[in-house]
């Protein structure tokens, strides 16, 4: 929001400057006129353009299906709204001011292809500046909707973090009779998504990926850490807030618990609970059932960096010589 205030404010300096001016409001050359309504029609187009993008997130979320506007439509709606305002702007100039000599916007649409490339990078680092001066990136909440099961839809739910690194925090929404809710997940400090989902023999899901383990029970809308631990598989409830630290499992007072941010949850013995588990979907920029994904491998970032350190100790290693 705020680079978009400051973003317009910029881009209605000099056009205010020469209305504001007497001697410039009343000189009306073609280039004037450019000077004075193309970045009005800048302004407009990133508006309509805005809207368009805000129209189809929205739609998303109410239909509960993705909405993409075809580029070949969406592009064409800001750019026309950009230039009937230069040229509508140009036309009420010549009749309130009247013009040095006869109106012609082809300066005007030349100025605006001229200046769009600098008003988009204009654009990228007023954000980037907002980004570091507020030390805040947060992106909106994008969904992938999963088939209903009974009456509850879920949807998995990422938000970006980073202004151009893989990082996002992630939710489940569970929607049940018109009631929703949200229950947080780990946040992704790295990796873009890949989640594969999987069908347990108890109807509940399993959500893995280079990270974590989920158990996920839609009716009781609930989601589980799973992890393994002296051979055995444990469950812990994960708290409903952004998770930033954790540890694994661990022995204390005789009960197996897991750090998950600032608290420690006891963890149930759920040994067993994933034979016979079935590949149900797996998420990536979307949902994709099983029928039109295959199952991928997910390597674990734990096994990733055992591998690394290995390599790194068999490198440091002196030679053998036999």
């Amino acid at each position: 929001m705020l680079t978009d205030l400051l973003f317009y404010v910029l881009l209605l300096i000099l056009p205010a400057v020469l209305w504001l001016v007497p001697k410039t409001r009343h000189q009306n050359g073609n280039w004037l006129i450019a000077l004075k309504t193309v970045p009005p029609g800048i302004l407009v187009f990133f508006l309509i353009d805005n809207l368009v993008s805000k129209t189809q997130f929205l739609l998303s979320e109410w239909m509960e299906i993705p909405v993409r506007i075809p580029f070949w439509v969406r592009f064409p709606i800001p750019l026309i709204a950009a230039f009937l305002i230069i040229i509508l702007g140009g036309l009420f100039i010549k009749r309130k001011l009247g013009t040095e000599k006869k109106y012609n916007p082809g300066p005007s649409i030349l100025l605006f292809i001229i200046l769009m490339p600098s008003a988009v990078i204009a654009y990228s680092v007023i954000s980037f500046a907002s980004i570091i001066i507020t030390r805040d990136y947060k992106g909106e909440w994008r969904s992938s909707w999963l088939p209903p099961e009974g009456n509850t839809r879920i949807a998995f739910q990422q938000q970006s973090i980073h202004p151009f690194l893989a990082e996002y925090n992630y939710r489940l929404r569970f929607t049940c009779d018109g009631k929703k809710f949200y229950q947080m997940l780990f946040t992704n400090c790295g990796g873009r998504t890949h989640f594969n989902i999987y069908r347990l023999k108890d109807s509940r899901f399993l959500f893995r990926d280079k990270d974590w383990d989920y158990l996920v029970d839609v009716p009781k809308q609930q989601v589980f850490r799973l992890a393994s631990f002296e051979n055995r598989q444990y469950a812990a409830l994960v708290p409903n807030e952004e998770i930033r630290s954790w540890s694994g499992p661990q022995r204390k007072k005789g009960k197996i618990v897991m750090d998950m941010g600032k608290h420690t949850v006891p963890a149930d013995d759920v040994t067993g609970v994933l034979e016979g588990m079935t590949y149900y979907g797996c998420i990536l920029t979307r949902f994709y059932p099983a029928s039109q994904k295959p199952e991928m491998n997910i390597t674990k970032t734990e096994i990733r960096m055992k591998a690394h350190q290995m390599r790194i100790k068999q490198k440091n290693d002196p030679k053998k010589t036999h």
